[in-house]
């Protein structure tokens, strides 16, 4: 018996370590429709466990260089140099990427702002009123610093308070049942702000987006992206609004597409790649330089506080380029979960309801990727995102500093609460389920809204249903 024990023992930890990134069975699926593979055959695996948004792609080869790259996305980065992991601050955001998302899925609504928090992935973003960020912070505000510095704003000052909407029905459908809508205001105690702000300063919150898939949408080409917005734009009901052309390191131009702004043209540039760098302020060659604002730098000066190499300059480099190579191939190599019962009538009838509503007019269900030059196997496969990456105007009450947002891919959206723990959807996460987030769809998609609204509760929840399980 003790043999028996002492056997089951070794074999369940290399089940579990096993089960973290096996895609083995990625290809094997037989006798279904192409809508079940979300990332193509190349971007999917078959993975409905907890781990599901974890998983390296089937076109992944170089699985060990994946795995050092999730190392990195996963560590706990420290102070100091010369040891693993280390180069943290002398301001930041969170000690690691992993803590903004939960089971590698968005971040969580929370009520009180905590950067230490797990899944409590909100960026705060003190801005003018006319949405141009304040000059004395940077664009995803600093609460951390490393003694002896300070931040430019002590986090326990920053409220989030959530107040109750009531639309023009009084939140009832017309059938009677009743629903509920919030909204959050932000704001941030004047004595906790260690610079300069002007008298009219707001303040906004964005959770934080998916990871899974971003590769494959990065191998849409800039032609297809902007065939899209020519056909909205022809089209008049759905103005979607191509993102800024965004110039990236090489000298090359790109439609943005990444971001709720559309303020990233690709991956390589994207919020993973910056993010890796302003949140921990680890330095590197291709970003070499303190995600610090001038204002803060001579706000430490001021207090007697070396910080000599910080402006301007700062070329001390704390990861290497090896490193990072490493963590975008895991950036680009995360896996999209296969849809799941889309040959459940319910699902079907979902789906059927989705399409003639209207909302495909945004969330365009599927593309086609173009020729990738990092992952050659993500290269002319049908993808499944439910996004036409443009921004829309969806008119929200105090939507902050978003009034115009990307639309999101819905693909996995439905194992949210299996992998990341919670259901919640939208820039700033007022949406605490699938249901309140289609209820907060005015302006431009306010036809479909109606649509939704006037439909009997079996066929809401029938679409529903379909989308979580796309």
């Amino acid at each position: 018996m003790r043999k028996q024990i002492l056997l089951l023992g070794l074999i369940i930890p290399f089940i579990l370590i096993s089960c973290k990134n096996d895609n083995s069975n990625a290809n094997e699926q037989t006798g279904l429709s192409e809508e079940y593979y979300s990332g193509g055959r190349n971007g999917t695996v078959f993975n409905q466990t907890t781990l599901a948004y974890e998983q390296p792609a089937p076109a992944i080869k170089n699985l060990a260089a994946f795995k050092r790259g999730e190392k990195m996305f996963e560590t706990k980065y420290v102070p100091g140099s010369g040891t693993p992991f280390s180069g943290l601050g002398p301001v930041f955001i969170r000690h690691s990427c992993i803590t903004c998302h939960p089971g590698y899925g968005r971040s969580k609504r929370v009520t009180t702002f905590n950067s230490d928090e797990y899944g409590n992935g909100y960026l705060v973003m003190i801005h003018n009123p006319d949405g141009t960020i304040c000059s004395s912070f940077t664009g995803m505000l600093q609460t951390r610093a490393t003694a002896p510095y300070l931040p430019p704003v002590d986090e326990s000052g920053i409220n989030i308070v959530w107040h109750e909407y009531t639309d023009q029905y009084g939140n009832a459908y017309p059938d009677g049942t009743k629903y509920s809508l919030i909204y959050p205001k932000v704001t941030i105690e004047r004595s906790k702000i260690l610079l300069d702000v002007p008298n009219d300063y707001q303040v906004s919150i964005e959770g934080t987006i998916g990871i899974y898939g971003t590769g494959l949408l990065d191998a849409i080409s800039d032609n297809d992206l902007i065939a899209q917005r020519d056909l909205e734009a022809a089209r008049g009901y759905c103005m979607g609004m191509l993102g800024p052309m965004i110039t990236e390191a090489d000298g090359s131009q790109h439609p943005g597409r990444y971001t709720y702004g559309c303020t990233r043209g690709t991956l390589q540039n994207g919020p993973g790649s910056n993010a890796l760098w302003n949140i921990t302020n680890v330095t590197r060659p291709d970003r070499n330089t303190l995600y610090a604002t001038k204002a803060w730098i001579e706000k430490m000066a001021e207090m007697k506080l070396d910080t000599i190499g910080f402006a301007g300059g700062f070329s001390q480099t704390e990861m290497s380029m090896a490193d990072f190579d490493d963590f975008m191939i895991w950036h680009r190599g995360l896996a999209v979960p296969a849809a799941r019962d889309l040959d459940n009538p319910v699902v079907q009838e979902g789906k059927s309801i989705f399409y003639s509503i209207g909302c495909t007019a945004c969330h365009k269900p599927s593309w086609t990727t173009g020729t990738d030059k990092y992952i050659p196997d993500y290269s002319n496969q049908k993808i499944w995102p439910y996004s036409d990456l443009l921004m829309h105007d969806l008119n929200m009450v105090e939507p902050g500093l978003r009034k115009k947002c990307r639309t999101t891919p819905l693909w996995g959206r439905g194992l949210s609460f299996l992998c990341a723990g919670h259901t919640d959807r939208l820039h700033d996460l007022r949406a605490r389920n699938t249901e309140e987030a289609i209820l907060w769809h005015f302006g431009e998609a306010e036809p479909c809204r109606e649509k939704f609204r006037n439909l009997t509760k079996d066929k809401r929840e029938a679409l529903i249903k379909f989308l979580e399980a796309i």
